[in-house]
């Protein structure tokens, strides 16, 4: 019994498909020149154009730095939804000392900055951000960061809604 099934396996793999014959070193060689994934990256990458961008382009002008004085961190422009007067001075500031993920700022500085979780359609200026909301903010201490599902997002204006046919 125990030779009848040896002789089965031998003839085919485990998963009961027929074992294919081996290959030499030869042909292996011979399939591995005809298409090498190293090759083929490399001459997809000379196939590329490379990509340029201009020389006043950069992460930092197109932030808004938000310091501590000891830590800081980056926020789109636009995301500084409210900043009180006596926090003026820790918004748009030379980076001085770590820089922090947001998250992380956020949660060493929360006794003076905020979050407001916004939708897509009020960070592209369709839809308002609720007033109870924004009437609130001058009556407290700290600044305000808009986010989206927890990471900042500059805010466009709200755009007028469109004229109709009465209003003409």
């Amino acid at each position: 019994m125990k030779t009848a099934l040896i002789l089965a396996l031998g003839c085919t793999s485990a998963f009961g498909a027929p074992m294919s014959e081996r290959i030499s070193a030869d042909q292996l060689r011979d399939i591995r020149s005809k298409e090498s994934p190293v090759a083929s990256l490399s001459q997809q990458a000379e196939n590329t154009q490379t990509v340029t961008r201009s020389k006043g382009q950069s992460l930092i002008k197109q932030s808004v730095i938000i310091s501590d004085g000891i830590n800081w961190t980056l926020v789109p422009q636009g995301a500084v939804l409210h900043t009180p007067e006596q926090h003026t001075d820790r918004i748009n500031v030379p980076p001085v000392g770590n820089l922090m993920s947001w998250k992380e700022f956020l949660a060493l500085n929360y006794s003076w900055i905020a979050s407001e979780e916004i939708s897509l359609r009020q960070a592209k200026g369709l839809d308002t951000i609720d007033s109870r909301r924004t009437d609130y903010w001058p009556k407290q201490s700290r600044v305000i960061v808009a986010v989206h599902r927890g990471g900042p997002i500059s805010v466009s204006a709200p755009k007028p809604a469109p004229e109709t046919a009465q209003n003409q």
